[in-house]
């Protein structure tokens, strides 16, 4: 396996991509060039959970996939000890306002593709998947994406989305409120991606996901715990309902357990005993069904494509 820390941000040493390249055995099927999946971890803007990271990326390598962690920048420059004390947060980071980390997805995806001969990357299976504040930024980047980054955007075959919030009109659960970590933890990331602790709802709306589904997306897969009490599980009925009704090949699984942030949730990457969940665990194995179908499609579609262009000559 070829593990490299990469640059993607000249303006943030901190922002990078991290690889997780599988190797190129001398066996026919694995010499075809594999897809790959990059995954932007959760945190609230604030910080980048560690589950959502290197064992992500180890069970998509285990599908056969090569995998990459997009660490975006945040609004802080060192990773905060705790969220108790707001005098004791660290210095904010002057770059990690959003919607930089919009542009940090594309400079991954084009990437990953400039190494595409080099990585044995099929530069045209590009997959993101997203946890959390990682799943608003992944989806941001399906809808309005385009309207910001222009000719520079590159669509992705597909996209993942774990306990994201894909709805800001949704309201949060008053849960998320009742400590002084939450608080603080809400308005840094309020702070990080509207410059106020305080949003508007209009303000909130320039970045809904929701509100900017438009039909040109790529198919979406969405999971969610019907018990979050951080991100309430609307955000992904809704969103899943609205890409229906625009005619985006979407799937989406709610499950009746499971808490935030639980990640894989199984007991090899579960960080305290209720992150894990043996229903939610199932998330892994639904992806992986769900990929070879799409992936599978788009190898026809490329052959039918190659016959008739065969046909024409």
């Amino acid at each position: 396996m070829k593990i490299e820390t990469l640059s993607i941000d000249q303006n943030d040493e901190k922002a990078v991509l991290k690889t997780y390249i599988l190797d190129d055995y001398p066996k026919y099927y694995q010499q075809q060039k594999r897809p790959a999946v990059v995954i932007c971890p959760g945190g609230g803007y604030t910080t980048l959970a560690r589950k959502e990271r290197e064992p992500v990326a180890l069970k998509i390598n285990g599908m056969g996939y090569h995998a990459f962690v997009l660490e975006y920048s945040v609004i802080f420059k060192e990773k905060p000890k705790s969220f108790e004390k707001e005098e004791e947060l660290p210095e904010m980071n002057p770059n990690g306002y959003f919607p930089v980390q919009i542009y940090q997805v594309r400079n991954a995806l084009s990437l990953i593709r400039e190494h595409a001969e080099e990585w044995n990357v099929d530069k045209d299976q590009l997959i993101l998947l997203g946890f959390s504040a990682g799943g608003h930024l992944t989806a941001s980047y399906l809808t309005f994406g385009k309207e910001l980054l222009g000719d520079s955007y590159i669509k992705p075959k597909a996209a993942v989305l774990g306990y994201a919030r894909t709805n800001m009109a949704v309201p949060d659960w008053k849960e998320k409120f009742a400590t002084a970590s939450g608080r603080n933890i809400t308005k840094y990331k309020y702070l990080c991606q509207f410059r106020t602790a305080e949003p508007t709802m209009e303000q909130k709306l320039t970045i809904d996901p929701y509100t900017n589904v438009h039909k040109d997306m790529p198919p979406v897969f969405l999971w969610h715990s019907a018990t979050d009490t951080h991100i309430n599980a609307l955000c992904a009925l809704t969103f899943a309902q609205k890409l229906f009704e625009t005619g985006v090949p979407v799937e989406l699984h709610l499950f009746a357990g499971g808490v935030h942030g639980c990640a894989l949730a199984d007991k090899v990457s579960a960080s305290i005993a209720n992150h894990y969940d043996e229903g939610c665990e199932q998330w892994t194995n639904l992806l992986q069904i769900w990929l070879k179908r799409i992936l599978v499609e788009d190898s026809r579609e490329k052959k039918e494509k190659e016959e008739q262009q065969g046909k024409v000559k």
